[in-house]
């Protein structure tokens, strides 16, 4: 993980040995979100909704490490299935911020490098911090898709 010398955005990185449309697809279908994107202990999504086309919404809400509720929000700013996707990203632990998130996906003779970076962080630097976690999540997201790994095979995660 990458985190920018101005603070505006974290960048992080993965291999993942699918297709990028499988990829793709596993990032935007509600079906499939909930399955990977999460570890009890940490956070869990349990609903994901998307309107997928630029300006249409999307939602996702889960449980935080404390067993209360979080939600994440936003609309849709670009969809170049399966290459890019970007979206506004409204979290309900960081109150009014809305930051952007722009996955880009690249075929490889290995499968898929995948690219997230969280941007838009600059008038807050805090949040950098705060999102740390993406190179967690690219790792569920590979889990799931080359081992069938979801969120509920995964153990508690423990923290001191």
């Amino acid at each position: 993980m990458k985190i920018s010398a101005e603070q505006d955005s974290v960048v992080s990185e993965i291999q993942i040995a699918a297709e990028p449309e499988r990829v793709f697809q596993a990032l935007i279908d509600p079906a499939q979100v909930p399955q990977w994107w999460g570890q009890k202990g940490i956070y869990r999504c349990r609903t994901y909704q998307a309107d997928l086309r630029v300006g249409g919404e999307w939602r996702t809400a889960g449980v935080g490490p404390d067993g209360g509720p979080f939600e994440v929000q936003g609309k849709f700013l670009e969809i170049d299935r399966p290459r890019h996707l970007s979206y506004t990203w409204r979290a309900s632990w960081t109150g009014d911020a809305q930051t952007t998130v722009r996955w880009e996906l690249a075929e490889t003779e290995a499968g898929t490098r995948v690219k997230v970076t969280h941007s838009g962080l600059a008038a807050r630097p805090e949040l950098a911090q705060s999102y740390r976690g993406w190179p967690r999540m690219l790792g569920w997201l590979q889990a799931f898709l080359e081992k069938g790994e979801t969120a509920d095979l995964r153990p508690e995660a423990r923290f001191r």
